[in-house]
């Protein structure tokens, strides 16, 4: 009787008219929908470029004199470039040269201004959604060590939907043990950052390529970091005293 009426259920579907035009108007709704988050995963800016750069000095600024460093925060040949790309990613202009789905992971040598950057984009985006109460989350500015000793104490599934950035990627243990468990947090932090589509930036010292060897993150979770990532070298040497 169940499978006469399954039969019956199933001819009524396939003699409905225009049926795959309206499974195809279905399904463009729902691309609509997700399109739609991850718009409001991004909060725009409204600044034009000079407006930008001068909030960028003087939250950068206020960054290092939070560590204090009684130095301004600088944009040069080194940098300027950079800070136009992130400026495309914040106002999502189709002038950005990668994915403007994707986070943004800066990568170079130690000192020449990573973090600095990443952290005072940081500041700068809180700041305008504490100010003006805006419904975006707040960005979490940590360093990788930091997340991994957090995961362990509370559960990744905590840090799997909060906008992050991740300072120093690579820099911490790649495993550690936890009552006798060998656990990889970070590993398994981005494994499902990535499988839920969390909006994450960072930097670091090495290279894709390096990030996905067996001695830090594996091929596995190399691919992974693709799918999450804009990959963008900051050039020069160390700016540190």
């Amino acid at each position: 009787m169940e499978k006469r009426k399954d039969l019956y259920t199933q001819e009524a579907i396939l003699i409905k008219p225009n049926l795959v035009e309206a499974l195809q108007n279905d399904a463009n709704e729902i691309i609509a929908n997700e399109k739609g988050k991850n718009r409001q995963r991004h909060l725009l800016f409204p600044f034009p470029y000079s407006d930008f750069m001068n909030l960028l000095i003087k939250f950068g600024t206020a960054c290092l004199y939070k560590r204090c460093q009684s130095k301004s925060f600088v944009i040069d040949e080194n940098n300027e470039l950079v800070i136009k790309q992130l400026y495309y990613y914040v106002t999502h202009d189709s002038a950005f040269s990668g994915d403007l789905s994707k986070g943004i992971l800066l990568q170079g040598k130690y000192g020449c201004g990573k973090t600095i950057l990443l952290e005072t984009y940081s500041m700068l985006h809180n700041h305008i959604v504490r100010k003006f109460s805006l419904n975006h989350s707040l960005l979490l500015f940590i360093k990788s060590v930091e997340l991994q000793e957090q995961i362990r104490k509370q559960s990744v599934n905590h840090f799997v939907r909060r906008p992050m950035i991740i300072d120093e990627f690579g820099r911490e243990s790649k495993s550690i043990q936890d009552y006798g468990n060998i656990i990889r947090p970070i590993s398994e932090l981005l494994s499902l950052r990535s499988d839920v589509g969390t909006l994450t930036h960072g930097t670091s010292n090495f290279t894709l390529n390096t990030l996905s060897s067996e001695k830090f993150y594996g091929r596995m979770i190399g691919d992974r970091l693709r799918t999450m990532f804009n990959f963008i070298t900051l050039p020069g040497e160390s700016r540190r005293d």
